[in-house]
């Protein structure tokens, strides 16, 4: 999602600012899998707290931070110049995806789950039943 975004939206000299968004929180979101398992957060200021580290990506971070303060007062269409930063670790974090192995996840036994839909069809189906 990120790449295809990135390849469509992000290649001209003026850019819609949601769209770097669109892009940002899929590649946070993959750092902060490949760092620890679980799912990552949905807010985004959340994500970006816990990928970015404060004291190397200080620049990257206040970057961010005004690209939000514009978008929160900006039309949903509104554009401007690449933000060099954002452009270029974007750019640095595609890199790093793409060269990334993909591990499958391993097959989950859903009898389990299977057992449980039918169990409460069965109930709510009799339910309904009784009701009628």
């Amino acid at each position: 999602m990120a790449k295809k975004n990135f390849r469509e939206h992000l290649q001209a000299d003026e850019v819609r600012y949601k769209k770097y968004l669109y892009v940002l929180r899929p590649l946070l979101a993959a750092r902060w899998i490949r760092a620890r398992p679980g799912v990552p957060p949905m807010r985004f200021a959340d994500l970006a707290q816990h990928t970015l580290d404060a004291a190397r990506d200080a620049a990257l971070i206040a970057e961010i931070n005004a690209l939000l303060e514009v978008k929160m007062r900006a039309g949903e269409a509104a554009t401007s110049p690449r933000w060099p930063g954002i452009h270029a670790f974007i750019e640095a974090e595609l890199a790093a995806n793409a060269a990334e192995p993909i591990t499958p996840l391993p097959s989950a036994d859903g009898s389990g789950l299977d057992a449980f839909l039918h169990e409460t069809v069965l109930r709510f189906d009799g339910a309904a039943m009784e009701v009628v």
